[in-house]
């Protein structure tokens, strides 16, 4: 192997290396399991998706999280499990999750939400659309 190509190979290496311990570095969010069971108007368990957004912040133990969305299917008998950081005591204050839930039976609707690590807080700001 020539000496060029030693070289790049350490260079690729080391590149790698590096990389990876910068991805070890980076503290890992706590999350907490939001899990429910999704009903319909007439109260029976219903399927569908949620689609869930939220702007950044940064959490009461000040980590930062980026803004992101993410979407979840409603299980069998309207099983819902979702993780989730919390937001409760997050700055900037008021922080929430946009929750967007297309049901099954073609219904949709809006719910505006904080988790604190253990407690699920539900804004009263919902709206059916």
């Amino acid at each position: 192997m020539s000496r060029t190509k030693r070289v790049s190979m350490l260079l690729v290496v080391l590149v790698a290396m590096i990389a990876g311990c910068a991805g070890m570095a980076v503290a890992q969010v706590p999350v907490t399991t939001v899990s429910n069971t999704v009903y319909s108007a007439n109260g029976t368990p219903v399927g569908g998706t949620v689609l869930v957004s939220w702007s950044s912040f940064t959490t009461a133990g000040g980590q930062t999280v980026p803004a992101g969305t993410t979407s979840v299917t409603i299980g069998t008998g309207g099983q819902l499990s979702i993780a989730l950081t919390p937001n409760a005591g997050a700055s900037p204050m008021g922080s929430y999750y946009t929750a967007i839930f297309h049901l099954s039976d073609g219904t949709t609707s809006h719910e505006f939400s904080r988790f604190s690590s253990a407690v699920f807080v539900n804004v009263p700001v919902s709206e059916t659309v």
